[in-house]
Parts: C-alpha cells; sequence; structure tokens
C-alpha cells in the first residue's frame, strides 16, 4: 500500500480538526443548534442527478427539525491546507459542486490554514459562502482550554481591518484567534455570529429556525471576575505564608511553598529556543503538570526578571490552568491595566489579574504607602490639585518622580515601569507626561452638570 503524500496528510490533519471541533462544540451544548438536531459527519456523501452518482465532502453538519429523519439543513464545510493563498478556482469548483447535491437546502463554507485570494474572497461573498481560515492553536500566545472563538459573541477582534487581514494576508499571525471567518454579510471571530448569519441567509422559516436553536448556547467567557481588592488580599496572604516583613519579596520562597504544595516546578535561566529568541520572549507558563520556565536573555534584567517570574506565578496562583493550557510573555505585555490585552473576554481578565497579582506580590500594599508617605515627607512635597506625587514634563517633577521610584526599584527589586504602575494603581501618582498643557488644565477645570 502506497503511504499517503505529506500534503495529503496534513489535509487530513486539517479535516479531522475542524470535524473534532464541531463535535466537541455541539456534544457541550455550546453550538447554535440543539445536539439532538444535529449529525456532524466526516467525508459525508451527497447525490448529485448531474453526475448520477455521490460527490464526496470533507465535513458536514447535518440540521435536523425535531422529529425528523431528514436533515432541513446542511453546512458543507470544505478544508485546503495550503502553503500558498486559496485561488478562486477552488471557491468556484467548491460551490459548483455543493449546488449539485444541496443548493437550496446547503451553506457552503471553505476553511483553510492559508490566507484566500482577493478573488476568493469576493466570490465567496457573492455568493454567500462563509470562509473559515483555521489557525494552529499551538502556535498561540494563549493555548485555551476552550476554542475562543467560540467562546465570544458580537465583534470578537479589534476591528474588522483585522479580521480582513488575518482572512487575506498570508503570513498573519493569530495569538488568541483560532479562527478569522468571512460570513455573507461581516467579517468576525466569532463562530456563533458566523454560524447565525449562515442560518438566516437559508430557506429556513423564523419557526424552523426557533425549533432548531438552542437557547443555553450562549457564547460567554468562563474566567470569573476578581477585583483588586480581591486579588490584594490573595498577595498578602502568599506574603503571610512565607513570614515577609519588607524589602524584596522572595519569590524563590514562593516557589518553594507551591512546589511543596501543589507541584510546581520552576526553570529559571531556561535555554529559549530561537523563534523564541526572535519573538523576544521572557518567560513561559504550562499547567499539564505546572511548570514556570523564565528564560535567559542577552540582556539580563533583575527588574523584569522578576516581574515575569510574578507574573507567571499569578497565573498559577490563580488557578487559571483551569482555563488555560499554558501562555507565554513577552516585554511588553506588563501593563497593569488590560489595554495591552487583546479582545478575547477570557483572555482579558485573565492578564489583568495575573499583571495586577504580580504587582501587588512585587510591592505590598501596605509597605508601599507607607514608604511613598515617608519619602514624600523627606521632600517636602505638598498636595496642589494635582495629588502628592505629580509628574508631567517639567524638570522640578521629574526630579521628584525619579527620586521615588529609585527607592522602589532598589528596595523592591522592579523596574521603574513595574513602580510606576503600582503608584498609579495605589492612587500615589499621577502621571500626565504624555498630556498636553491644554489637556491638563481641562482636567482640572471644575464640571459643569
Amino acid at each position: 500500500m502506497t503511504p499517503p503524500s505529506n500534503s495529503a496528510t496534513i489535509g487530513a490533519a486539517l479535516e479531522q480538526a475542524i470535524y473534532d471541533f464541531f463535535l466537541t462544540e455541539i456534544n457541550a451544548g455550546r453550538f447554535f443548534a440543539k445536539p439532538e438536531c444535529c449529525k456532524v459527519r466526516e467525508k459525508p456523501k451527497y447525490h448529485s442527478r448531474d453526475r448520477g452518482g455521490d460527490i464526496t465532502f470533507d465535513v458536514s453538519i447535518e440540521l435536523f427539525l425535531p422529529g425528523a429523519s431528514e436533515f432541513s439543513s446542511v453546512v458543507i464545510i470544505e478544508c485546503k491546507n495550503y502553503t500558498h493563498p486559496v485561488p478562486v478556482d477552488d471557491v468556484e469548483e467548491f460551490f459548483a459542486k455543493v449546488q449539485q447535491v444541496a443548493a437550496a437546502n446547503a451553506k457552503a463554507v471553505l476553511a483553510s490554514t492559508a490566507s484566500f485570494q482577493a478573488g476568493t474572497q469576493e466570490f465567496a461573498r457573492s455568493k454567500g459562502i462563509g470562509l473559515l481560515r483555521y489557525f494552529d492553536k499551538m502556535n498561540f500566545k494563549w493555548e485555551l482550554r476552550r476554542s475562543p472563538s467560540g467562546a465570544v459573541r458580537g465583534r470578537g477582534a479589534t476591528s474588522d481591518s483585522e479580521v480582513r487581514a488575518g482572512l487575506l494576508t498570508p503570513d498573519h499571525q493569530s495569538s488568541v484567534f483560532d479562527m478569522y471567518l468571512q460570513s455573507p454579510t461581516r467579517y468576525t471571530n466569532s463562530l456563533s455570529d458566523f454560524l447565525e448569519d449562515l442560518l438566516l441567509d437559508q430557506a429556513l422559516s423564523p419557526g424552523q429556525l426557533r425549533a432548531i436553536t438552542n437557547v443555553q448556547a450562549k457564547p460567554c467567557g468562563v474566567v470569573p471576575f476578581v477585583g483588586k481588592e480581591i486579588l490584594e488580599n490573595v498577595a498578602s496572604r502568599v506574603h503571610q505564608d512565607i513570614s515577609y516583613l519588607s524589602g524584596r519579596v522572595a519569590l524563590d520562597r514562593v516557589c518553594d511553598t507551591e512546589r511543596d504544595r501543589s507541584g510546581l516546578v520552576l526553570k529559571l535561566d531556561a535555554e529559549p529556543s530561537s523563534d523564541f529568541v526572535e519573538r523576544q520572549i521572557l518567560g513561559r507558563i504550562t499547567f499539564d503538570p505546572p511548570t514556570i520556565e523564565i528564560f535567559r536573555q542577552a540582556s539580563p534584567n533583575v527588574g523584569r526578571n522578576r516581574f515575569t517570574l510574578a507574573h507567571e506565578l499569578a497565573h498559577h496562583l490563580l488557578g487559571h490552568g483551569d482555563h488555560m493550557v499554558r501562555e507565554y510573555c513577552q516585554d511588553d505585555d506588563f501593563s497593569i491595566e488590560s489595554g495591552q490585552a487583546p479582545d478575547g473576554t477570557d483572555i482579558k481578565r485573565m492578564e489583568f489579574q495575573a499583571n495586577y497579582l504580580a504587582s501587588s506580590l512585587l510591592l505590598p500594599k501596605h509597605n508601599v504607602i507607607e514608604d511613598f508617605h515617608g519619602l514624600v515627607g523627606k521632600l517636602g512635597l505638598s498636595n496642589r490639585g494635582y495629588g502628592l506625587l505629580y509628574v508631567d514634563k517639567q524638570p522640578c517633577n521629574i526630579q521628584n518622580f525619579e527620586t521615588i521610584s529609585a527607592h522602589f526599584m532598589t528596595e523592591y527589586g522592579v523596574s521603574r515601569t513595574a513602580a510606576t504602575l503600582r503608584l498609579q494603581a495605589l492612587g500615589l501618582l499621577r502621571d500626565d507626561r504624555n498630556l498636553g498643557a491644554s489637556q491638563r488644565v481641562m482636567e482640572m477645570l471644575p464640571s459643569v452638570d
């Protein structure tokens, strides 16, 4: 028997991934249609009168009205695993085959790991064909235990232009979403919205749609909300566990405690792969089993390494392994607020929680507040309407800010960025260096109701 070619094996892997994904979503009750109304099939065959025989497709999802033995609608999926953009000829051929077997009650979806040519995109839109670009989650910055595209509703991505770029740009890399989608009416990263658009574009009556719709399937985030006060309390308990009093928090002792409690493995100064070096990856956590790696850097930075370790520790302490398989972080990820995080709700929440808890671990609240007021007193600073510590572009304000932030950098072993963000989070610092003079004046004017 001749072994399958590499391209055939890769293509079969994509078909299997698409089949497994929809089967999992349906069985878990997360699909837009009721599980009992759905049947997902591998290599389905449908009869073509024109050919006088069957046409085999890659994957299909058949939708049945309650009690019916014959499907009333079907989504037929063709999978392409190319190293080049999918040409328009492929979608034209696929459309012709679907028309032969179930023109009135079928919707076509072309799935690919590669991008699509512009002509392919336009033809698909004109014929109501859905486009699905699938990204292998093994390359993701955040690998979640549930599909992020299956867990969001609404726009999903930051903009239509981002989704369009994901569909049309050959070397586009996704760090979050496993699917970039074009429905008959819009761009989206939400599988629920995509499938809803396909259904509304079919010849199903409103009553039929209601009969098969799974009202329990409400895509939403599963990571619970955790407020700042709770995160501060988590940090306080950690400090108590290691008998912390002052100065630098001994993160190695926190890791030792977690090693004994949960089997956490810590690898400091780990050798990064060439890909990690290129992407400037600082650290990584994997949860099965729990392992934190802090990678060796060409230019070591104590403050950066400590925040990286605290960030990954925070993911572990907060139980994010329930929602995530692994995560890695880069230098520009460390923002207390979630503006740097992607638009997947679960990821936004986990990154905010990890960054805030990391900051709370490294810069204990009560110690920071006590140190701050002591320094402000020594410098003779007073609140002139902007707060005790205010920094803009004036040299005197910059000098005060650098003096105080330098203390926290040295005392707690953190970067100036980490110290700045912590002081801001605690309401001790107002930083207007990026504001113009007119904007600062407007902010100080009283509001008129």
